[in-house]
């Protein structure tokens, strides 16, 4: 009993801080933290996220590329895509699909035993609701460690999150460790939730019922961005261990990627917590997003996915011709004013492979899908960068909405590791395609 007091007031402490400032907002969106609690919504944005990942694995492979890794091991894009062979067997996608089945299954039955148990009249919690809570988080832990399918992936994800908490600026960066932290960025906001899944377990361990005020508080905790800049800093010290490692003479390309995810942390914290900020930090923060945003989305278009459009050459083509310019891939020279020939003649979506090179391979998809998906990217990068600050959460009525946002951004990020994956094979191997 002594030990359960110990731990509520210490829970209580650390939710204090907020306490005075979470206390000014009344109009607290019970409704809806009630019907799909913290637990329940990380673990569906994680079901999102393996299901977005399998079908990548499968359209990778549909293209004849190996997605385990892209900068290791040759391979062929094949156009057009057949289904001459199981493609979701053979590139062991149907794994994720079974896996995210799985959480969502366990996390549908532990939640309509959760609706039963809370309060009939209030719909509040009760202590057999947030039993069922902790059931939810204790049956996907066994799912994973138990004999079966799943012990492959826990072991590499283990393993690949040991070398993405190594803290040395010496190590040796895989795509695959890229990849995948990458991927926790686009996660990042859900991390928030997971730090409100944790109060909750808290608070059953104690034996105490958690009312809404308690999850309120914590929203507004520091813990909050502190877990969604984690993502950002793994990436950064990525980009600086990518530097110090390179042979010389070294390129600067990874210390402006670094300065691309430190662009995002003061997103991230100018407006931490609930208590309101000064009109030139709002301005300040504004103009943060939109560097963010903007830098991000030029990176994406022109190093991750390979594409020509942004680059300065291109810029100068759309200029002299007043229209928008075909789709190219830039070169893997790193060298544009080639691409200025090829826009005067109208060549259309062709991948470039160097200067010396005749443009040879089609794009995989259709032009008209890059410029949907562009434009989508850019949407969404403005959306999520917004969505980074904590503060967001003062606008209670758009929760539903920024949940939304969550798996979109998910969804966002599929589709950018889908064009990711395919440039790197490009740049590393280009005579094969």
């Amino acid at each position: 009993m002594r030990r359960r007091a110990w731990l509520v007031g210490l829970l209580s402490a650390a939710l204090g801080v907020a306490a005075a400032q979470a206390s000014t907002h009344s109009t607290h969106d019970t409704t809806f933290a009630r019907f799909l609690p913290p637990i329940f919504r990380v673990v569906l944005m994680t079901a999102l996220c393996i299901l977005g990942f399998g079908v990548d694995v499968q359209i990778l492979a549909y293209w004849g590329m190996n997605p385990w890794g892209a900068d290791t091991k040759p391979a062929v894009v094949q156009l057009p895509l057949t289904n001459e062979e199981d493609t979701a067997r053979r590139s062991g996608a149907e794994t994720f699909y079974l896996l995210a089945a799985c959480h969502i299954a366990w996390a549908t039955v532990c939640w309509l035993f959760y609706r039963a148990h809370t309060d009939p009249v209030t719909g509040a919690r009760t202590l057999y609701a947030q039993a069922w809570e902790a059931a939810t988080i204790v049956g996907l832990i066994a799912l994973w460690l138990a004999p079966g399918p799943f012990r492959p992936l826990l072991r590499a994800w283990m393993r690949t999150l040991g070398r993405l908490a190594t803290p040395s600026l010496r190590q040796t960066i895989a795509f695959s460790d890229v990849m995948v932290a990458d991927i926790l960025t686009s996660f990042a906001k859900v991390l928030g939730d997971v730090w409100l899944s944790l109060v909750v377990l808290g608070y059953l361990f104690a034996g105490q019922r958690l009312d809404d005020h308690v999850l309120w508080r914590a929203e507004a905790h520091l813990a909050v961005p502190i877990l969604i800049s984690v993502p950002y800093l793994v990436r950064l010290r990525q980009c600086l261990s990518e530097y110090f490692t390179m042979p010389h003479p070294r390129s600067s390309r990874p210390l402006y990627n670094a300065l691309k995810y430190t662009s995002a942390l003061p997103v991230i914290w100018l407006r931490s917590g609930a208590s309101p900020s000064s009109r030139s930090v709002e301005l300040l923060w504004y103009a943060c997003v939109l560097l963010n945003t903007l830098f991000s989305f030029w990176w994406d278009v022109t190093n991750d996915w390979g594409l020509d459009l942004l680059q300065p050459a291109s810029f100068r083509a759309m200029l002299s011709q007043s229209r928008l310019p075909p789709l190219h891939r830039r070169s893997t020279s790193d060298t544009s004013d080639d691409s200025v020939e090829l826009l005067r003649r109208g060549t259309a979506h062709t991948r470039q492979l160097s200067v010396l090179r005749a443009p040879e391979k089609p794009l995989p998809l259709p032009t008209s899908v890059y410029w949907v998906l562009l434009v989508v990217n850019l949407v969404l990068r403005f959306t999520w960068s917004l969505k980074l600050s904590s503060h967001w959460h003062y606008l209670l009525e758009w929760q539903r909405g920024l949940l939304l946002l969550e798996a979109l951004e998910l969804v966002r990020r599929s589709i950018w590791v889908l064009l990711r994956v395919e440039w790197e094979h490009v740049r590393h191997h280009p005579a094969v395609l």
